[in-house]
């Protein structure tokens, strides 16, 4: 019983080390994760709309892609708490509140027009990740069974 976990285990490992991170699922997944936290902040600056004081909250959503096209100049990992600290290739998505004068209603800063348009911009992200990702596992079913999806 052992035996076959320990080969459980090693083909788990094997699965992500060798097959997934040499496609792009690993990175489709991270778009997706990504565009569904913007959903949840667009989401959220809309429902605040009409509440007094409210600041609205955008995310880094474009560097955050970018970061997973630009490669650091050095990559490398620390080993011991003396070393260096060496860039990561990517950061996590940053929740932010942006500088902006009130809207029109003067209660807050929120602009529903151009939440609705983030919004509908998200969706087409989001549309794009998941074919691109199904497309990705329909890759790899195809050169599991070698036959077409």
């Amino acid at each position: 019983m052992v035996f076959f976990d320990t080969c459980e285990k090693a083909g788990t490992v094997f699965l992500d080390k060798v097959i997934f991170n040499k496609t792009k699922i690993p990175t489709l997944t991270a778009v997706l994760d990504v565009t569904q936290l913007r959903q949840r902040v667009i989401a959220n600056n809309i429902a605040n709309v009409s509440t007094q004081g409210y600041r609205r909250q955008d995310l880094r959503f474009q560097e955050y892609l970018d970061s997973f096209v630009r490669k650091p100049p050095v990559e490398g990992q620390r080993t011991d708490a003396r070393h260096m600290a060496v860039p990561s290739p990517t950061f996590s998505p940053e929740v932010f509140e942006p500088e902006t004068g009130l809207n029109d209603t003067g209660l807050n800063n929120v602009d529903v027009d151009m939440e609705m348009a983030d919004l509908a911009e998200n969706h087409l992200f989001f549309n794009v990740g998941t074919r691109l990702l199904s497309g990705g596992f329909d890759g790899l079913k195809k050169a599991i069974t070698g036959r077409p999806a």
